[in-house]
């Protein structure tokens, strides 16, 4: 039986985004007959995942390993009451004269811990070790143990780009000196891994490019969708036809929902019949610069965050689906673009011209809206204008996702 290590900083019942990808995999990998162990920060309970029903069996068969981070927990969570904003502080302080690189990077303490927890499962026979990024300072720690362990076979997975990346982790702000520091790491890295694995074929391109690596050892395998995540389709009933969006609109995507929100008011003033017949639904979480928006004259309405089956309930009574981009991941395929692809609902691509729009105007899903106007189509929703290509879907079921991992696995 071949035996794999995954290291994924988060991973559920931890909330978090960042352990869906590895709690999908791992568990169709254990289906393969894959001895999958999982190596997992050890951080602080929060509202159970979304994913914590995908790891039932590692949970029943023990494969769930934690290791230290030496991070402030502190600084894991926003402060509430004044104590907490002074202990803030203090911590902040010790951890920026600690850490070099981005101090933000709740991986950057952990050497010590991670590398002796690694070290006992190589031992083992864990020769296959793939390791999930960001946060992403950590992966610089796994190559060396390659002067020791020669034989292993190290794959870094990567969800978002690292020192290029102008829209979270900020990268894009950090001084001078210590984003050298990243930089230097981010190259280690690159050398030192035996296969790059990104989300997007840009990540993977970046690190051709940049550090000059074979495209030989650089691979894409997409997040994609989990057909066990889908409920049976519930009919809610609405009186009005709905459009949603689902997940994070964070700050930077502004200028996307601000084309989007330009588009909706002359839908409005130039269409009023048509206006009438559309709500458009947002559940998730916004920027609070971004909550004014919202207001019932427009028939823009914001929901909290709400539950995965929740949320295939709204996609699946949608008449179209919302997707806003940053202008640095116009390629992007996030997890909720294939929520949408997978109930076939139509995706308006609110972004400037990029690879996610291109794919939907290519296989005729939906549209890219910066050349498209609102009103002309939801106007079309009616006229069944969409999925009229005969598109294969099942490329980007998880499932069928997960076996190219099993190249990369010795």
């Amino acid at each position: 039986m071949k035996k794999l290590l995954v290291i994924s900083f988060t991973f559920p019942p931890i909330e978090g985004i960042g352990g869906r990808r590895w709690a999908k995999f791992s568990k169709y990998l254990l289906r393969e007959n894959i001895d999958v162990q999982i190596l997992t920060a050890k951080l602080p309970s929060t509202i159970p995942s979304e994913w914590t029903d995908d790891i039932n069996r590692l949970q029943i068969e023990n494969r769930i390993h934690f290791f230290d981070t030496h991070y402030p927990e502190v600084l894991v969570k926003p402060p509430q009451s004044i104590l907490d904003k002074l202990l803030y502080r203090l911590a902040l302080y010790r951890v920026k004269s600690k850490i070099k690189g981005s101090f933000y990077d709740k991986s950057a303490l952990c050497k010590g811990p991670f590398l002796a927890a690694v070290t006992s499962f190589i031992e083992k026979g864990f020769k296959n070790i793939i390791l999930s990024v960001g946060p992403f300072y950590f992966a610089s720690f796994l190559p060396e143990l390659k002067k020791k362990f020669p034989n292993i076979n190290i794959i870094l997975d990567v969800r978002d780009p690292w020192t290029n990346n102008k829209t979270s982790f900020g990268y894009s702000t950090l001084h001078k000196e210590r984003f050298e520091v990243e930089k230097i790491a981010e190259k280690k890295v690159a050398l030192g891994y035996d296969f790059i694995v990104s989300v997007a074929d840009d990540i993977g391109q970046y690190f051709i490019n940049e550090y000059k690596i074979s495209p030989d050892k650089v691979l894409t395998v997409k997040n994609g969708f989990d057909t066990e995540d889908i409920p049976p389709a519930i009919h809610l009933g609405n009186s009005k036809k709905h459009i949603v969006f689902t997940g994070n609109l964070y700050e930077k995507a502004n200028p996307s929902f601000q084309m989007f929100y330009h588009q909706l008011r002359d839908l409005k003033s130039q269409r009023p019949d048509l206006f009438r017949d559309f709500e458009f639904h947002f559940y998730g979480e916004i920027h609070p610069s971004m909550q004014h928006y919202f207001t019932e004259d427009l028939n823009l309405f914001f929901h909290q965050k709400i539950s995965l089956k929740s949320v295939y309930e709204k996609i699946s009574n949608a008449s179209a689906c919302l997707l806003f981009l940053t202008d640095d991941l116009n390629y992007s395929f996030s997890t909720k673009f294939y929520e949408y692809l997978s109930l076939k609902k139509p995706i308006l691509v609110f972004s400037k011209p990029g690879k996610t729009g291109l794919f939907v105007e290519e296989n005729g899903i939906g549209r890219q809206m910066d050349g498209n106007n609102l009103s002309e189509v939801i106007e079309s929703l009616d006229d069944n204008k969409f999925y009229r290509q005969s598109i294969d879907i099942s490329a980007y079921d998880v499932e069928n996702l997960t076996k190219q991992y099993l190249t990369l696995i010795h």
